[in-house]
């Protein structure tokens, strides 16, 4: 089954700290966007950030500096209206 669209995903706790580590991300250079927490996993501030899910390893490593209050991470696989969810142990 091939996917339209396949992206990585953070989900986090305060708007505050979302729209801050997006900032973070955007001055090093990845290819982020702030975005709705899709409603599948609507917890915590309702944004999320959206990245390119080939970028989950540095992603990852950006995280694990700042240590931002998150409700989850995810690898986001979409095609049409189907959305499947992974969440990844973080």
């Amino acid at each position: 089954m091939n996917y339209i669209e396949e992206y990585g995903l953070i989900a986090l706790r305060s708007r505050q700290h979302a729209i801050h580590l997006n900032d973070m991300l955007k001055a090093s250079g990845y290819p982020v966007q702030l975005m709705s927490t899709p409603r599948e996993i609507s917890v915590g501030c309702g944004l999320s950030i959206r990245f390119p899910i080939g970028l989950m390893h540095e992603i990852m490593l950006m995280y694990e500096r700042y240590r931002y209050p998150i409700t989850g991470i995810y690898h986001i696989k979409r095609r049409g209206n189907r959305m499947e969810i992974i969440r990844i142990p973080y």
